[in-house]
């Protein structure tokens, strides 16, 4: 994309929405190519954002959490909201290449000998014998709303901002 192009891509009207399996299915890519995001809890009005590795299984995620602050607030509080960005785009400079997603839904914290424990352990590639002596819990946060972002998809005459429900939410 060249200098020229970047106002064409931000001014272009684009309202259509992605087939719902087309949508998940970019979603479910786009997590999988990550690694990292940053995980927001909320306790008694105080807010905290925390960067944290994840793993997804199609658009649920799983982490490895130590024990702190956004256990105590998930204890608290199930509801969580997860940003992610592609930051591949911060040096490429093309408007294009702008994707990223924020997603809303409930923490679940699976402890040590819990059924659901191994499984997302499992999904870091670490052998389990590491939990013999690790104090964290494993988080799986199951989406509600996916509010996904990409510029590229204007170049198709869809609407960058897409946004996924789930269906029994």
């Amino acid at each position: 994309m060249n200098g020229n192009d970047i106002p064409g891509i931000l001014t272009k009207r684009c309202t259509r929405k992605l087939p719902e399996t087309d949508l998940e299915a970019r979603i479910a890519t786009f997590l999988a190519s990550r690694r990292i995001c940053v995980l927001a809890t909320c306790r008694e009005d105080t807010p905290r954002a925390t960067p944290i590795e994840f793993r997804a299984r199609g658009l649920t995620l799983y982490m490895a959490a130590e024990p702190g602050t956004k256990i105590r607030n998930i204890h608290d509080n199930p509801n969580v909201s997860v940003g992610l960005f592609d930051p591949r785009a911060e040096k490429a400079g093309g408007w294009d290449e702008i994707e990223g997603l924020q997603l809303t839904g409930r923490a679940r914290l699976y402890r040590k000998g819990q059924s659901g424990f191994f499984e997302a352990y499992r999904l870091f590639g670490k052998p389990e014998a590491w939990t013999g002596h690790w104090t964290g819990m494993m988080l799986e946060i199951v989406p509600d709303r996916i509010e996904y972002l990409c510029m590229a998809l204007k170049r198709e005459d869809y609407a960058a901002r897409q946004v996924w429900t789930r269906s029994d939410a």
